[in-house]
């Protein structure tokens, strides 16, 4: 997702051996009869050995949950181990590939969390441009390597996300305008049920249809996703204003700007609104060879108003977007979606009062309102895949940062707060990749009318609801 380089930026604005691996025993280390026994395909960690903690880690800090046993999988086979041992212990399971749920659902107190991140190798198929990657794979590591080949999947900018989480929430970035969302190239999965069953998206268009949007473990593990791959760009453009020490009212008018002149933003560029306490920055980036007309004269406007402006970059295309990549270390946040809106008349409104609660806010506290349109809005691609947004323009993230665990209540009180106005302005969609676990009606918001469909896959793939998190499908 491009949310610049979050905190940072913000703030200033296998192949896997034919050999056992080496913690392969054939013996489980305890002597609990009933502990999980591990194998060549999968290591089982109970919270006493002395790697659990460095698997238990997800990318949110203000996470603190403890599964019960964490099963490290190598490989399908191991998937499929870990999911039977599961049923017979009858342990809820969470699955972690990238760890970047905002709200932690690839983790859980008290059960099994399955992760993946090990499983993370990337093949590039020459005669069908396509790529087939495992879900341990990470966005930076997928740009870097299809790029010796010329070609990318459309996708976001933060290098420590996991690819498979991405597509599986739908997935936007810079390219998305021009190229369409993640899960529109995707072209087949296998996935592990909650029976520990193998199966092949081939067989069974509508496990694909679920999986484009509507899979965050909800109805089974995702073990291999195949896309569709696209030239990449030569360029990569990008252009910075800022604007300093607005009040409540000049911010949301510049916004109103921003807005009106996103109208003719062509489908090579993607922008965001970020409004960090009293300070707007505007991000453009673009991967046109040349900018358009349009381009220019959008870029002449923002200039126009704005306190600073940064040099603008043309960069080559990798190193151009890997100055968006993020951080990767663990850090306290609580970040969430601020909903879809069609225009600024969504939010009008709201935003004066939205702007006065963050200027007032004790701990960093952003909006960011990201471009969508262009290829996303196709309306042939409404039937292709469960994700239900289509007919918006925009999305809006609220993000709150802090440095010490003390914090997390305040944290999650600013973002209450704003929530709630959201929510009594009439803002009612959200995406599923930026999670609430407060956000009520929250299986309307992620997936409207695509939800029994939804919950249909969940009834066939997962019968005893054994793969859940506060936000699962429901059965």
């Amino acid at each position: 997702m491009p949310t610049t380089t979050r905190r940072q930026f913000l703030l200033d604005t296998l192949v896997l051996a034919a050999s056992f691996p080496a913690f392969y025993s054939p013996l489980t280390a305890k002597a609990d009869s009933n502990a999980p026994i591990s194998s060549r395909n999968v290591r089982f960690l109970l919270r006493n050995d002395a790697d659990y903690a460095k698997h238990r880690q997800i990318f949110n800090k203000r996470i603190t949950a403890m599964p019960k046993i964490i099963a490290v999988c190598i490989n399908e086979k191991g998937v499929q181990e870990a999911v039977t041992y599961a049923q017979t212990a009858k342990l809820p399971v969470a699955i972690k590939s990238g760890g970047h749920s905002f709200e932690g659902f690839s983790t859980n107190d008290g059960g099994l969390m399955l992760d993946l991140s090990g499983m993370n190798k990337p093949k590039y198929n020459k005669t069908t441009k396509r790529l087939t990657i495992q879900p341990g794979a990470k966005l930076g590591k997928v740009y870097e390597y299809l790029h010796q080949y010329g070609r990318l999947i459309p996708a976001g900018s933060c290098a420590g996300v996991g690819v498979a989480g991405l597509t599986l929430g739908g997935g936007y970035g810079f390219f998305a305008r021009q190229l369409g969302l993640t899960c529109d190239s995707l072209q087949r999965v296998r996935m592990v049920d909650g029976k520990g069953q193998l199966h092949d998206s081939n067989n069974n268009p509508e496990l694909l249809w679920g999986c484009k949007g509507g899979g965050n473990g909800n109805f089974g593990i995702i073990t291999e996703l195949e896309f569709n791959t696209h030239p990449a760009p030569s360029y990569f453009s990008s252009y910075r204003y800022k604007y300093r020490n607005l009040t409540p009212s000049s911010a949301t008018q510049l916004a109103e700007r921003w807005f009106d002149w996103m109208k003719t933003l062509p489908n090579t560029a993607y922008s965001s609104w970020v409004l960090n306490g009293k300070h707007v920055t505007v991000i453009v980036t673009d991967t046109s060879n040349t900018a358009s007309t349009s381009l220019k004269t959008i870029l002449a406007k923002l200039k126009a108003g704005a306190t600073e402006t940064l040099t603008p970059r043309k960069d080559a295309f990798l190193p151009g977007i890997q100055r968006y990549k993020g951080g990767v270390d663990p850090m306290y946040f609580k970040n969430v979606s601020a909903g879809y809106y069609r225009d600024f008349t969504d939010i009008k409104t709201l935003l004066p009062t939205i702007c006065k609660q963050i200027a007032a806010a004790k701990l960093t506290t952003i909006l960011q309102i990201n471009t969508l349109g262009g290829a996303i809005n196709n309306p042939t691609l409404e039937a292709t895949a469960a994700y239900p947004h289509r007919a918006f323009g925009y999305l809006g993230e609220l993000q709150t940062y802090y440095d010490k665990a003390t914090q997390t209540n305040m944290a999650e009180h600013i973002v209450r707060d704003i929530q709630g106005m959201l929510t009594a302005g009439g803002i009612k969609a959200h995406y599923r990749n930026y999670p609430d676990v407060e956000l009520p009606n929250w299986e309307a918001a992620y997936y409207g009318n695509s939800y029994p469909r939804l919950q249909a896959l969940k009834r066939q793939f997962d019968p005893d609801n054994l793969i859940r998190h506060p936000q699962s499908v429901k059965l």
